[in-house]
Order: C-alpha cells, then structure tokens, then sequence
C-alpha cells in the first residue's frame, strides 16, 4: 500500500503555485485531499483536476474558502474539513509576497504579509495540534523560504514573516515530537509560481541580480521534495542544490543543537513525570 493511501491530507493554498502541485502529487497517490483557498472559483476548478487523476474511485476531495489570516474563517475552514476525518497531515502552503525598498513599502504591506503568512500558517496549526494530539500521531509542514532563513535584499517584508515560520515551526516540533507529531519546514528557492512573476513586477534592481544568480525551479520540483520529505520524516526540506547548500553553509550545527534541546527535554519530562509519581 502507498504511504498516502486513504490518508486525509489538508493543504492551504491548494489551488495554486506549490501548493496545488503537491496537492496533485498525493491526489495520485491515493490520499483523500482537502485543500482551503479565498478564491471559490479556483477551488472549483482544482478539485474537477483532482478528480482526473485521483487514484481509486472512493478517494474523496474537498474544499473551503477562507482567509485564513482570519482566526473565525480559519476555525470554520478547519472544523468543516475535519469534522468526519481528522488529519494525518496539514501542509502550509498559503503565502504572499509584495517586494520593494524598505524605505518605500507602506507599513500596510508588512502587516498584510506577516497576517497571510504567519498567522496564515499559525491559525490552522493552533486548530489542528489538539486532534493530533488526541490521535497521537500527524504531520504539519510548513512551508517558508529560502528568504526564511537567510535575508534578502528587497524582502524585508517577506523575510521577516518566512523567519517567524521558521522559529515558530523550530519551537513546535520540540513541543509536538513528545506526542508521537512530526514537523517539518520547507524552504524552496525561487519557483516558477504566480506569486514569483506577481513578485517580478516589484523587485529592486539589487533583488533581480541576486535571483538571477540562484536556480529556479517548477512547482512539480518543489513538490517533489516535500513528498519525499514527510514519507522519510525529515524535518528541514530544502528543494534544489542551490537552497540545500544555502542552508547548511549558514546553519553548520543545525542537526548538533537540535539534538542537544531534544536531549534536555527528554530528561527534563522525565523528571517531571518521577516528581508527579512521588507527589501521587
């Protein structure tokens, strides 16, 4: 059986970009996909896409518009997708990205940024954690940047919100790992997405020259690798040479510390559970 056989996956920003292509990508595999967009147009259309290429004739498909940057729109998008089928897996995938000097973007741009992709990607964490914890097992990924770890010239926006992801999914899967929950965080370089070619008509000279020196690659490439990952459980997912290098030139003892922090709340849950059985 395929490891995404009958397993009920919900994926923000489904209908588009990185997003959609993984959505196919397990659709194919068997996997009963839920997919949360704004646009109930584009919902309509990607779910008529899966239904070509889904894999058994029982495999079902659903979907929900909502600004997830909206807590009431996330817990009704949520509570609706889940009602019958809690999920083995959420994916992040929901983003927006408006680049420019820093000295000119308005100060409503990094709030809409920092609402669309943070919070975008923390409401549905918040609203799913607790049915995992129950079960006792799941996946979240989420999805950042390149631009999330390391700063780029022009996204002073977009970095600020692709960093919070990143130590917001750091800090969760210490928290999760203990439940049997599995985290993972993407980080792809440039993709050959809409948002990449929205971004194009915005970018500073200087933000141009420093893509143009880095691989692009398709959607599909990026889906790939995220598949990949969440079958082996890997918990940094970097698509591509270009960002699989990046990453560990500026993060050489990454693995090191993680498992240092793991090893010390291992012990440090341990000795909370021997001072409760002394207390009982």
């Amino acid at each position: 059986m395929d490891f995404f056989d009958r397993k009920h996956i919900i994926i923000t920003g489904g209908t588009s970009g990185i997003g959609k292509a993984i959505a196919l990508r397990l659709v194919r595999r068997g996997a009963d996909v839920s997919i949360i967009a704004r646009r109930q147009s584009l919902l309509g259309q990607t779910i008529a896409e899966f239904e070509e290429h889904k894999a058994r004739p029982d495999q079902t498909f659903r979907q929900f518009s909502a600004d997830l940057s909206n807590w009431e729109e996330a817990q009704s998008a949520i509570e609706t997708l889940t009602a019958d089928a809690p999920p083995d897996v959420l994916i992040n995938s929901a983003g927006y990205s408006h680049p420019g000097y820093f000295e000119e973007l308005p100060v409503e741009v990094f709030q809409r940024i920092m609402a669309v992709d943070f919070f975008g990607t923390l409401y549905p964490c918040k609203l799913v954690v607790p049915l995992m914890i129950e079960r006792g097992s799941g996946h979240i990924v989420n999805v950042s940047s390149v631009a999330g770890f390391l700063g780029v010239f022009g996204f002073t926006a977009y970095s600020a919100a692709k960093f919070a992801i990143r130590g917001f999914s750091d800090t969760l899967r210490q928290e999760l790992k203990p439940y049997g929950i599995h985290v993972s965080i993407v980080y792809p370089p440039d993709t050959d997405t809409p948002l990449l070619h929205y971004e194009d008509e915005f970018k500073p000279l200087e933000t141009k020259r420093l893509s143009g020196n880095a691989g692009l690659l398709t959607a599909d490439e990026v889906a790939r690798a995220v598949v990949k990952g969440i079958e082996k459980k890997r918990y940094v997912i970097t698509p591509g040479f270009e960002s699989t290098l990046f990453f560990w030139l500026t993060n050489p003892i990454f693995t090191f510390v993680n498992w240092y922090m793991d090893w010390v709340i291992a012990k440090a849950r341990r000795e909370k559970a021997q001072d409760g059985r002394q207390a009982g």
